[in-house]
């Protein structure tokens, strides 16, 4: 039994062996049939996906130059970019990269379509996938490239990237799933500290890497550039440096500078020596740098711009006194009494709106401020505006420079009347160059608070984004324009502004203004009208008072170019620009009085966050005129006030003596005249709710150099809707006196409509004073005043 066991295992054994013999005799005449077919196809296999893989590399590359081309320089590389115009491609859009990507994609999907017909006897499938690619290390701060395309300029270290993955089926020759990450890019880095600076030179190292090796141990995958050592024989680079004027100070104007020499070090590393020289500046690290824009091309055309700086630091200084002097009238005396009226902590409504150009001047209210000489401040980079953000303190430390709300205006500069003035024209294009214009010239607008007494600087600084898909930063604003049927009008939590004009001539509930243009002041809870703010008034029609006044339409400006979505954020703009007169009287009816009497350009501005309203006025007469009465401008009062007071300039009486009044003194003048007009004119109710009209020395002057001693402020106690007026007025000569004004006067000055209250956040505690809330209005004053406006400091 147990050998027919042994026989019977053994012949198992063997049937299994013999099977497996067989098998394998199967599985190699299968592997040697499939290596005869592997190896008569692959060389056919291997040039095709060789092929199409290294097409679409070059496909992606040549996206990626004509992205970065256009967004540098669509001008000078037409050739190349309007090539493209069919896919979307235009001067327009030249710095938007989601336009460039859309082109992109549009000429790979053609792309694609083309290599499946070219190869249509292999029945290739083609398509692609976009990934994310990390670019830390290459770049040195986290940045990735997605959506296709990517570019980060203007830092130290820039760069420009594609990158997607590749699929492909080969579906005749049964090759199926292959793919391939595919990634084009160009990397500069700029040595900041430069290696040697002459008279006559500069010499600075630069750094340049193209595509790279991907490693695919990080999620995402990331990458670090290969050196590029063929700059000099199959590239270029650029040097663009900023121009200054004779004293040294930039005027923010960049030009080409001339490269003398370039030298490859090896590694990617390149000195390059070029001319002029330049001054060597110290950001705040001590780092030292030459403010220069370096740009590099392969032989792809791929461009990268890179800055040897990425921001602008400063101080704001305030001037403002913490200490006022006015005077007040003894009784039966001609000495008045001299007051100190001493500001509280808490300035909170000491907010400065501040603009500043592409060369670095900053400006308030159209003055262009001081800045310390010794302050040596780098100019703006060549650079899309949309870039551009700014971050501001509030308690005068580093520990709340924050990003603040930044305003993109479009200013030009024309010759009114034979005076260069500038004034906005509106918002900018965002998509726009930061740099001064042949015609028109970007302003960045920003605020700087004084929330406390004790905080005399606040710092800031300017800095840019390097993602080119940056767009403009939307900001919450309680500011905000309506125009309908009714409305002309801004919005603010204070007061609602309605712009009356020739296209908007009822004022609701109050009267018709026939043309004239002016702003109402109106409740922004009831809709109640305060009164107009006249810009300029001229003579007397019968019993009336300013009868020929500027008559014409308002442009409000309150959104982007191309964005029309943001809003703007700081302040909305109302310009008048008008040859004409007319009449709130209705004696020309709804047409101009006049083209013979003076010209008006008129910058209103509703300032978010503010009490204030700017209004900037330049007038021009054509004619000699003469007639009872002219007004420099004038706020009526529908009614509202109770009290009223105005300082002196200081020709007729103290300077700065103070001179209120009741309504009942007013209504018993009639019209109650007063001379020796001040900064400040004010009325106010017995609630200790007031307005005031301030205004600058420019205008203190103007009242007296043309009215003499008939400059007057005066207040009309009758008029309007109710009966009761109640305005205040400066006066260059009053209604009763005649006077003339000789052809060619030019008159450039500012005032401000200040609205404030009895006691609240900002203001002395005056609810139980009621005759002295003015002086709420007061210890605002000097902040709208030549003398004491913010200046620019070493921080």
């Amino acid at each position: 039994m147990r050998s027919k066991a042994r026989r019977s295992a053994q012949m198992v054994v063997a049937a299994i062996l013999i099977i497996g013999l067989m098998i394998m005799s199967v599985l190699v005449t299968v592997y040697e049939t499939h290596s005869l077919f592997l190896r008569t196809r692959s060389p056919v296999v291997r040039e095709v996906v060789g092929a199409i893989t290294a097409d679409f590399k070059r496909a992606l590359a040549s996206m990626l130059a004509v992205a970065t081309r256009a967004y540098f320089n669509y001008s000078e590389f037409r050739d190349l970019t309007d090539r493209f115009s069919s896919y979307g491609m235009s001067m327009y859009d030249r710095h938007n990269f989601t336009v460039a990507r859309q082109v992109a994609k549009t000429y790979l999907e053609y792309w694609r379509q083309s290599i499946i017909k070219a190869y249509g006897e292999y029945g290739v499938q083609v398509s692609y996938e976009i990934l994310q690619l990390d670019l830390s290390k290459e770049l040195g701060r986290q940045r990735t490239v997605y959506n296709l395309m990517k570019g980060y300029w203007y830092l130290p270290t820039s760069g420009s990237y594609a990158y997607a993955k590749l699929r492909l089926n080969i579906t005749a020759m049964g090759f199926y799933n292959w793919e391939s990450d595919v990634f084009v890019g160009l990397t500069l880095t700029v040595y900041r500290k430069p290696i040697s600076v002459t008279g006559q030179n500069v010499t600075i190292m630069i750094n340049v890497r193209q595509d790279g090796s991907i490693d695919y141990s990080t999620n995402p995958p990331s990458v670090v550039g290969t050196p590029y050592g063929r700059l000099i024989t199959k590239g270029w680079v650029r040097i663009y440096y900023p121009e200054m004027d004779a004293s040294g100070r930039f005027t923010g104007k960049w030009l080409q500078a001339t490269i003398r020499d370039v030298t490859y070090a090896g590694m990617g590393n390149y000195s390059v020596t070029f001319e002029p020289s330049l001054p060597v500046l110290t950001d705040l690290q001590g780092n030292q740098y030459v403010p220069i824009m370096v740009v590099v091309s392969d032989e792809r055309g791929i461009i990268v711009e890179a800055s040897t700086y990425y921001y602008i630091y400063f101080a704001v200084q305030r001037n403002t006194p913490d200490a006022l002097i006015y005077y007040v009238s003894q009784y039966q005396s001609s000495f008045p009494i001299k007051k100190t009226l001493t500001r509280p902590s808490d300035i909170s409504n000491e907010v400065y709106t501040l603009e500043m150009s592409s060369n670095l001047s900053l400006f308030w209210l159209g003055q262009k401020l001081s800045v310390d000489p010794t302050l040596k401040l780098p100019p703006f980079p060549y650079i899309p505006i949309k870039q551009i953000r700014v971050n501001v303190t509030l308690d005068g430390t580093t520990a709340t420079l924050k990003e603040r709300p930044i305003q993109y205006e479009n200013w030009t500069t024309v010759v009114w009347h034979g005076v260069p003035v500038d004034y906005p024209v509106g918002l900018s294009d965002p998509q726009m160059d930061f740099v001064k214009g042949d015609k028109y010239n970007t302003k960045l607008v920003f605020q700087v608070k004084f929330p406390t007494k004790n905080i005399r600087k606040q710092y800031v600084t300017l800095w840019w984004y390097d993602d080119l898909d940056t767009e403009p930063a939307v900001y919450q604003t309680q500011i905000q324009f309506i125009q309908d049927s009714t409305h002309k009008d801004v919005w603010h939590p204070l007061y609602d502004v309605e712009f009356v004009d020739q296209e908007h001539q009822q004022s609701r509930g109050y009267v018709n203004y026939y043309g004239v243009a002016a702003f109402v002041l109106r409740d922004p809870s009831t809709d109640y009208a305060f009164g107009p703010y006249n810009l300029h008034g001229f003579g007397i029609y019968g019993g009336y008072l300013q009868h020929y006044r500027p008559y014409g339409t308002w442009q409000v400006y309150y959104q982007y170019m191309r964005y029309s979505w943001i809003k703007a954020p700081i302040r909305i703009f109302a310009v008048l620009n008008t040859e004409y007169v007319g009449s709130v009287y209705g004696d020309c009816g709804t047409s101009p009085c006049s083209n013979s009497y003076y010209s008006t350009l008129a910058i209103v501005q509703i300032v978010n966050g503010t009490r204030y309203i700017p209004v900037i006025t330049y007038i021009y007469w054509k004619n000699t005129q003469s007639d009872y009465g002219y007004w420099l401008c004038t706020e009526m009062g529908n009614g509202y006030a109770d009290y009223f007071a105005y300082t002196a300039a200081g020709y007729q009486y103290k300077q700065n003596q103070t001179f209120v009044y009741t309504y009942n003194q007013v209504s018993s003048a009639g019209v109650l005249i007063s001379r020796d007009p001040g900064i400040l004119l004010t009325h106010w109710n017995n609630g200790g709710t007031g307005r005031a009209v301030i205004l600058n020395q420019a205008a203190v002057n103007l009242l007296r150099s043309i009215g003499g001693t008939y400059a007057s402020f005066s207040s009309t106690a009758f008029g309007g809707l109710t009966g009761r007026q109640g305005s205040i007025e400066a006066d260059f000569w009053p209604y009763y006196a005649y006077g003339f004004v000789s052809a060619g006067t030019f008159l450039r000055y500012w005032t401000v409509v200040f609205s404030y209250s009895a006691s609240g956040s900002g203001f002395l505690n005056l609810g139980n004073n009621i005759p002295n809330v003015w002086q709420n209005a007061y210890i605002y004053a000097p902040m709208f005043q030549e003398k004491w406006a913010p200046s620019i400091v070493k921080p």
